[in-house]
């Protein structure tokens, strides 16, 4: 696997370093390098976050300069992690997506700005509501523009009222 440039631009704001870091992954030594699962391999993980970025991330940032990167690209190993908990058919692992939240707004605000203005996203998931401050929004880009939208909660009275 070839030596990575952590200062590699992803999109306008971040780069690989930022888009890589996970605490968790620090936290118990967990490789976090794209390309170390071998499927996708390096060059296709970096031109997907590129992809995501370019394409999805970037206009949020325009609108909201605040955002807050919550997780980026996760090895398997990494998204398999009780702390992390993610789907084994998550984009992360692929670098096609990436969670979001935005301090001085709601996590609803930024799922309906994205909805509404950002038109290439794959997959929207407005992430646990029921956490109010701690909720986030998952956004995924792998160019199949499937536009699938989600409510994951653990509360039926937020299924209800938003109908997910």
């Amino acid at each position: 696997m070839a030596e990575l440039d952590k200062n590699t631009p992803i999109g306008n704001f971040y780069t690989l370093g930022n888009v890589i870091y996970s605490y968790t992954a620090d936290k118990h030594n967990i490789n976090n390098m794209p390309g170390i699962d071998g499927d996708p391999n390096q060059t296709k993980v970096i031109e997907n976050l590129k992809n995501l970025f370019i394409n999805v991330i970037d206009p949020v940032i325009n609108a909201f300069p605040n955002l807050e990167l919550t997780s980026g690209y996760r090895s398997i190993k990494l998204n398999k992690h009780p702390d992390i908990g993610g789907s084994s058919r998550s984009q992360h692992v692929k670098g096609q997506a990436a969670d979001i939240r935005v301090p001085s707004q709601t996590a609803a605000e930024i799922y309906n700005y994205i909805y509404y203005n950002v038109g290439s996203w794959d997959q929207l998931i407005w992430e646990f509501p029921e956490k109010e401050d701690k909720a986030w929004i998952h956004v995924s880009y792998g160019g199949r523009g499937q536009r699938e939208t989600i409510l994951a909660s653990c509360i039926d009275e937020f299924h209800d009222t938003y109908k997910g």
